[in-house]
């Protein structure tokens, strides 16, 4: 492994043995769109792989959403300040890109604490947030 973004590539890694049908589709998803080599860009990987926790979001898999934040939650908790800004600026501001109001709201519960804080700080609290 290159010494370049070794700690990132290292959160992809676990990423990828956690959630192997996701990252499959990750990479299928940035094969499509040009990129040769996904694992060279695990800033760009990781917020692709936010797609996949929104999707699940999309579908009502609660599950997959629960599994897929926490690990990302525990990845922030337990890493560096690299792979701590990693799961902030490339996860967290990319989940829930382009769901509607109402899906928001009922996926947001399902969401690891670290993660809905790090998505308050960059979107802020939104109507959509306050309990129904």
């Amino acid at each position: 492994m290159s010494v370049e973004y070794s700690e990132e590539k290292g959160v992809v890694a676990r990423i990828r043995k956690r959630f192997a049908d996701e990252a499959n589709r990750t990479d299928a998803w940035l094969f499509e769109r040009g990129w040769d080599d996904p694992d060279n860009s695990p800033h760009i990987w990781v917020e692709a792989f936010a797609d996949r926790t929104t999707e699940a979001a999309r579908a009502g898999d609660w599950s997959s959403v629960k599994d897929q934040t926490e690990f990302l939650a525990t990845e922030f908790r337990n890493g560096s300040e690299t792979v701590r800004k990693l799961v902030d600026v490339s996860y967290a501001e990319n989940l829930m890109w382009d769901l509607d109001d109402g899906i928001k709201n009922v996926t947001w519960p399902n969401i690891a604490k670290e993660v809905r804080e790090l998505y308050e700080q960059i979107w802020g609290f939104d109507e959509w947030m306050k309990p129904t």
